[in-house]
């Protein structure tokens, strides 16, 4: 399965602040003119290439790549279901029967929904580390279980671990979370088409062959070819970054704009590409977290940045790196070494008896356990970091993120790592690299400051990856100036993804001028669409983005993050009955989520259903009980209709999930003062006061309240403040004009 759902929130010149790439991404990916038109024939099985091309083949057919997908049927699966029961939780699970009847068992003790019963699977996911098999569950749909087969081991795991997922979670394996259709399919087959019907929520899902095959990589066949000749036209040529764009629609975590990627495309034209931005993916450094696979990681690092790519270290048929993988050239660095042996590539030159410090053939002296550390992924999968991070035991002691280092040495403590790193690489340790975890983090933490280290290390950054990240975090302050002028200059100058990432501040600041044209035709489809969506309000839904987008969230909607961007796109057009059907959908398809049950309520409230909204947010509440805003809402609801001993209850649960929510302690106070308690109104006042000291709000309410207290002199005060915030705030002026101030 490629995806694990955090949320499902609607998403979707620098020549004095950072160097530019010698070439841009949006350049290299793009076909030049001299090229012949693109195929529009039918992709190819597999099979019609064999002939000419039998080593290719030989070396292809034993490969992940080929075996990515299959029937089921093999001596694999025939020990798979030589009888096995197996039990986590509260599930229980029974794998039986033979290669022509095999059985899948599921039962849950508490489990209220309707239980699959015996089924019978017919394909299966891979054949090493780990099998998944396939049920069917009618609608032309398919659900991939939880359970895993590990051939190695010959035995039955789940690939959450001990993170187990109960029904009506998005993620249980009966759920959206593990739809085979949207979520796993595309990357396992050729030519794949999902085919979901909008109306009856079923599938027809088409493909040319399983397995990821000679077309999928090689694209269309060349109509009215000889039969001598080859299926691919051979004039057409691909540059190395269009060949990495290629194996990113599959190696990396990404959002779908829709599934007609073909080679020669750009990446950001069919899909948006997720960034240490988004939290709970990577470590501040960058390093993996979650499941990221590899071309993300890849755009972080500086081979990505100085142009190297797959087919450098991967041979593509074989699907492996060049010279036979971890334990050959891998292991000796000789496949490293073919580039920092000799500073090919811009490579650094390297010499690894003095690099390491570490007697050769042990596990330091190899390039990859000190610059390429695995982390397992669905249980049993070792994937390896394609960021290729520098080990900083520093940043270790200070922030907690992974280093290398720890992986041999954790007994020795992280000072003895901190006292010999820096004693072997001295300054080389306090790279940019160091200053931008820092400032990431500081982000993410919402930190003092930290505005003020993310201009800094974006200054001074050249990765584009790394731009579009940095960029991304400012977000709070898109309307600050520095960070208006850094998101001006990379929507003219920066890469795709940097560009992607200004096209977000410009439309969250609300621009309408000719910079909101520019990213809104921008030549990228991924920045267009961020650009069309983060202004969303002002854009006229007749113009070319709102089809793109509603191209996309089409594309997207058998899942509930597209049914909410359906919801808000009806919303736009002004299809009201529209728009809760799909927001009801959402609600629906995700029941475990909060966010839909909120994003519905808010509509309902809009629409003058406020009574109808207050259910919505009690059953938000219920599955979100620390999220401070689900109470604020339903107070406010609760005061419009009338009811405001239930509200003053939830403004207080409020501010005692989250004591910094200032406007919460602001409502607070008004409804006090109305139920006649002002010394509490002012003590909630004078919070939110303290909480925001640019705000006049609560500073003028608090002089209302005192002077109806008859306490002129702490009113006068207390205007005075709420002017010296704003000066131009007219009530609290004409306030003092008749206090004779």
């Amino acid at each position: 399965m490629r995806f694990r759902s955090l949320t499902i929130l609607v998403a979707l010149s620098l020549v004095s602040f950072s160097c530019k790439k010698d070439t841009p991404e949006s350049d290299a990916a793009t076909p030049s003119a001299t090229m012949p038109p693109r195929p529009t024939g039918p992709l190819a099985k597999s099979s019609e290439c064999a002939a000419c091309h039998k080593e290719a083949t030989e070396a292809w057919e034993k490969s992940h790549h080929a075996l990515a997908h299959r029937d089921f049927g093999t001596e694999m699966d025939a020990e798979a279901f030589a009888g096995f029961e197996v039990t986590l939780g509260n599930a229980s699970w029974k794998f039986s029967g033979s290669l022509d009847e095999p059985r899948i068992i599921w039962s849950h003790k508490d489990s209220d929904v309707s239980q699959p019963g015996t089924q019978q699977p017919n394909m299966a996911i891979g054949v090493d580390p780990l099998v998944q098999y396939l049920l069917h569950t009618g609608d032309g749909r398919y659900q991939v279980p939880d359970l895993a087969w590990d051939p190695a081991k010959k035995e039955w795991f789940s690939i959450y671990g001990d993170d187990q997922r109960n029904p009506h979670e998005w993620g249980h394996w009966t759920e959206r979370g593990m739809n085979w259709n949207s979520q796993c399919a595309y990357c396992h087959f050729t030519g794949l088409e999902k085919n979901h019907d909008l109306e009856s929520d079923g599938y027809h899902t088409t493909w040319i062959e399983q397995g990821v095959g000679c077309a999928q990589c090689h694209g269309p066949s060349r109509e009215n070819h000889g039969s001598n000749e080859c299926i691919i036209d051979p004039a057409r040529k691909y540059t190395k970054e269009q060949w990495m764009h290629s194996c990113a629609t599959c190696h990396a975590r990404r959002g779908e704009f829709d599934e007609k990627f073909s080679i020669g495309d750009s990446f950001h034209d069919h899909y948006s590409l997720s960034l240490p931005s988004q939290a709970g993916l990577w470590y501040p450094d960058g390093q993996q977290l979650d499941e990221v696979y590899k071309f993300n990681n890849f755009l972080l690092s500086r081979m990505g940045h100085k142009g190297i790519g797959c087919t450098d270290c991967h041979d593509p048929h074989a699907a492996e790196p060049i010279g036979g993988g971890d334990d050959v050239a891998l292991r000796s660095n000789a496949l490293c070494m073919t580039c920092h042996g000799a500073g090919a590539n811009e490579a650094t030159v390297i010499n690894p008896a003095e690099h390491t410090f570490h007697t050769p053939g042990t596990a330091g002296a190899s390039c990859i356990d000190c610059h390429m550390p695995k982390r397992n992924y669905m249980g049993r999968d070792p994937r390896s970091d394609h960021r290729f991070p520098r080990p900083d035991p520093l940043l270790t002691k200070e922030l907690g993120t992974p280093n290398a280092c720890n992986n041999c040495h954790e007994d020795k403590g992280l000072d003895w790592q901190i006292e010999w790193s820096h004693k072997w690489y001295g300054e080389d340790m306090n790279a940019v690299s160091r200053k931008r975890t820092r400032a990431v983090h500081a982000a993410n933490e919402q930190r003092p400051g930290a505005l003020d280290q993310l201009i800094d290390v974006f200054d001074v950054e050249e990765i584009d990856a790394w731009q579009a990240t940095l960029l991304r975090l400012m977000e709070p302050w898109a309307a600050d100036s520095r960070v208006v002028q850094r998101a001006n200059r990379s929507a003219n100058d920066g890469g795709p993804l940097a560009r992607t990432a200004a096209a977000l501040l410009i439309g969250r600041r609300g621009e309408t001028g000719p910079l909101m044209e520019k990213v809104l035709s921008d030549p990228i489809r991924a920045v267009r669409i961020e650009a069309g969506w983060s202004s969303l309000d002002r854009l006229p839904v007749d113009h070319p983005v709102f089809a793109e987008i509603t191209a996309m969230a089409k594309h997207q909607s058998d899942q509930p993050t597209g049914a909410m961007t359906m919801a808000r796109l009806a919303v736009k057009r002004g299809d009201m009955e529209d728009a809760e059907k799909w927001f009801k959908r959402a609600a629906k398809w995700d029941p475990s989520s909060s966010v839909p049950r909120r994003d519905l309520a808010i509509f309902l409230s809009g629409q003058g259903r406020t009574g109808d909204s207050i259910s919505w947010l009690e059953e938000a509440a219920t599955l979100a009980p620390d999220n401070a805003e689900i109470p604020y809402l339903t107070a406010l609801a609760l005061s419009e209709l009338g009811r405001p001993t239930e509200a003053l209850t939830k403004f207080q649960t409020t501010v005692q999930i989250q004591p910094g929510f200032a406007r919460a302690w602001y409502n607070l106070g008004l409804l006090q003062n109305s139920q006649g308690n002002p010394q509490d109104a002012v003590a909630s006042l004078q919070q939110a006061a303290a909480l925001e000291p640019g705000n006049p709000d609560a500073p003028y309410a608090m002089a209302t309240i005192y002077l109806r207290m008859g306490n002129a002199e702490f009113a006068i005060n207390s205007a005075e403040e709420a002017v010296r915030r704003d000066p131009g705030h007219e009530a609290a002026n004409q306030f003092l004009r008749q206090l004779g101030r």
